[in-house]
């Protein structure tokens, strides 16, 4: 009686050690899963967060080109006494506003933002049916639509910055001497513009202009000294083309994309 007494026991024991070895198994199973999904849709976050940040600076750039030939025919321009009607500008300029309309419509919800769009749109529409634009209305109007994309771009950017907090660049200094040194994955914090960056990596001198946008001009990089015929150019690798593009604005307007690869070169 005792012999099966304890054989049941026994049995008894078996069923519950079972029992729970596979309770303990289903629960690390299904604890290793959950982790697991937590780790890719974080991954996924994380990833959607570094696009929208990427997107949101390559619109700027792109904008900021645009405005920047602009911005240069109006200085040129002014440098003439004998030109004083910008009425021939106007629709490169309606074409930046409908530009800015397009990519930041989604900021329109902010009172100010939409209040400075419309007295922007009021202010062009007022001084093309004078006939006349002046050069100092002309450069009113400029002036406002810089402030205005400037402040948009910087909230909009806000937004992805909040969330993503480091940047990894590539950037390369070619000293044109068949030298040329790679800084290669290079942290830096979102936001960081060329010439931050360029700071970071190497021992500059600059000088400072005005005119915009961005106003500063690398003259030494490294003590390799510009001259009247040599210039430290800088540029950026264009993915979709696979072709090096010349900085259309100067280093210090312009901001770093994740993965972004760029070269500052001492040319002739």
């Amino acid at each position: 009686m005792v012999e099966k007494r304890t054989f049941v026991f026994v049995i008894l024991a078996t069923i519950v050690w079972a029992a729970l070895a596979s309770a303990f198994a289903g629960y690390y199973y299904l604890q290793n899963g959950n982790n697991a999904q937590q780790l890719t849709s974080a991954q996924n976050s994380i990833n959607t967060l570094a696009s929208n940040y990427s997107e949101a600076t390559n619109k700027y750039n792109l904008l900021l080109s645009d405005y920047g030939a602009l911005n240069s025919t109006y200085y040129y321009d002014t440098q003439n006494t004998t030109f004083s009607n910008y009425t021939s500008l106007m629709p490169v300029l309606r074409n930046l506003i409908a530009d800015f309309e397009k990519n930041y419509t989604n900021l329109f919800v902010q009172v100010d933002i939409n209040g400075t769009y419309n007295q922007l749109l009021y202010g062009y529409e007022n001084s093309l049916q004078k006939g006349n634009v002046t050069e100092d209305k002309f450069g009113s109007l400029l002036s406002e639509y810089y402030n205005l994309f400037s402040v948009s771009a910087l909230r909009e950017l806000g937004l992805s910055v909040s969330n993503v907090s480091t940047l990894s660049v590539n950037i390369a200094i070619d000293y044109g001497n068949r030298t040329t040194k790679w800084f290669n994955q290079t942290k830096v914090p979102a936001g960081y513009t060329l010439f931050e960056l360029t700071q970071k990596i190497a021992t500059i001198e600059y000088s400072y202009y005005s005119m915009g946008p961005g106003h500063v001009l690398v003259d030494s990089i490294n003590n390799k000294n510009g001259t009247f015929t040599s210039y430290w150019l800088w540029y950026y690798w264009n993915v979709n083309d696979k072709s090096w593009v010349f900085g259309p604005v100067g280093c210090d307007a312009w901001l770093l994309q994740n993965g972004g690869i760029y070269e500052w070169k001492y040319s002739n």
